[in-house]
């Protein structure tokens, strides 16, 4: 290895230090994306100035292009849920289902199943926040812990398991051809996992809590749910959710389609529910957020695209395809890797089947089972992308106001060590078992 490749490496390792730093200080993304690849462009021997306004404008474009129908499709349908209170219904049904006593689990599920229904979390996050904060307030859990378990639902199993419709399933299935069930046995066997892990952790958080002494405490300026007078049954809001689930898994339709169907259900069975007034003020906040949210993830992604041309990343990206390891390891450890380096699942897979992806089919070639690679994929992208500059966890703090500081610790453990935990020491082995 010779010293371009050692300073490239280690102006990697200092951007990535710099950018955790900087978020912890609520620094927004915006700002840390364009900083961050000027970095990397003068450690590495890059020019700065093409590196920032064509390499990295074209990784940040490039990924708001492929996948804004999707984060603008899937806010509208749970804006339809939250402003008519399906989402709230659904949630309402699932928390007296498990009361206070179990509202760990409650507010996991709840996420979960919105997520495994094809919304985007930054949408689930604003359906779910306040009937979690109920159920915090009857436990008399402190809120700090309340992000940790509702991204738990949303960005672990629901995010990368079987069937999901969310975009880590969606890539692998584009890329290798493989259906959304791909890696059945491995994929199922470490989503149980994960949820079981998920909600025995913050139940012993919330017992530590407990002892601490610490109280629930309703946060400032967010206003309190009452229960719902006028929303639609339970039967019915689940309906345009299981239809999305239905057409993306046993239909060939892309999931922009799925989701429009979704959308134009739910208008027609929960138009008595909405404010009719105010539809138009609802698509328009519809597609602001999920503009903010995209652009979170897509400034961080296009920093991918100048760490991919880095010295470092193509003698990294060397070894690991000249590598005698097991490919369902490479699968597994390179999904990681590349989640970890954009801060995004999303992104993260993308960026990986860019660079590795004929790879992967020609493992296929030597009889290696494409379906375990690809749920390995998926399982793999949903651990290191966790990381705390992802923009996405960001959002969700300021929507749960609270901060880094304080709550990051428990997403640490939810969404990044047991993802990893489960699929390197559950859905890995399996697949090297079975394939």
């Amino acid at each position: 290895m010779d010293t371009e490749i050692i300073i490239s490496g280690l102006g990697l390792l200092v951007t990535f230090a710099g950018m955790a730093i900087l978020i912890f200080k609520r620094v927004s993304p915006i700002i840390i994306g364009p900083l961050a690849a000027v970095f990397v462009c003068i450690t590495s021997g890059l020019p700065v100035f093409d590196g920032v306004t064509d390499t990295y404008m074209s990784g940040t474009t490039g990924f708001f292009l492929s996948y804004f129908f999707i984060f603008l499709l899937g806010n509208i349908f749970g804006n339809i849920y939250q402003n008519s209170g399906a989402a709230a219904k659904i949630g309402s049904i699932i928390s007296k289902k498990f009361g206070a006593k179990y509202c760990m689990a409650a507010c996991m599920f709840s996420a979960a199943i919105l997520s495994y229904g094809g919304i985007n979390s930054f949408v689930i996050i604003f359906s779910v926040y306040p009937i979690a904060l109920k159920l915090f307030e009857d436990a008399d859990l402190p809120t700090y812990l309340l992000p940790g378990i509702v991204c738990g639902g949303m960005w672990t199993f629901a995010m990368t398991g079987p069937f999901t419709p969310q975009i880590p399933n969606v890539v692998s299935m584009q890329y290798l051809g493989t259906p959304s069930y791909a890696g059945l046995i491995p994929g199922l066997s470490g989503a149980l996992v994960m949820a079981v892990s998920i909600i025995l952790y913050m139940n012993h958080q919330g017992k530590k809590a407990r002892l601490r002494g610490e109280h629930f405490q309703w946060p400032e300026n967010v206003k309190r749910v009452e229960e719902e007078q006028d929303s639609p049954n339970g039967v019915i809001s689940v309906i345009p959710l299981a239809l999305v689930l239905v057409l993306f898994n046993v239909t060939s339709l892309d999931i922009v389609i799925c989701l429009l169907i979704g959308i134009l259900v739910a208008l027609v069975l929960f138009h008595r529910h909405l404010p009719r007034p105010e539809m138009l003020n609802m698509f328009n906040t519809a597609a602001t957020s999920s503009v903010t949210v995209i652009i979170n993830t897509a400034v961080i992604v296009g920093f991918g695209s100048v760490a991919k041309i880095t010295p470092f990343y193509q003698y990294a990206t060397d070894v690991l395809l000249n590598s005698d390891a097991n490919p369902y390891i490479v699968a597994a450890v390179g999904a990681n890797i590349f989640a970890g380096i954009l801060g995004s699942a999303s992104g993260g897979i993308s960026l990986m089947y860019e660079t590795l992806g004929d790879t992967f089919l020609e493992y296929a070639n030597q009889g290696y089972n494409l379906g375990f690679i690809h749920r390995l994929c998926s399982d793999g992208c949903g651990g290191l992308d966790s990381l705390p500059w992802n923009g996405s966890i960001v959002s969700v703090f300021a929507i749960c106001n609270t901060t880094h500081k304080l709550s990051y610790k428990y997403n640490f453990v939810t969404c990044l060590v047991v993802p990893i935990g489960a699929t390197f020491l559950v859905a890995l082995p399996i697949c090297m078992i079975l394939g």
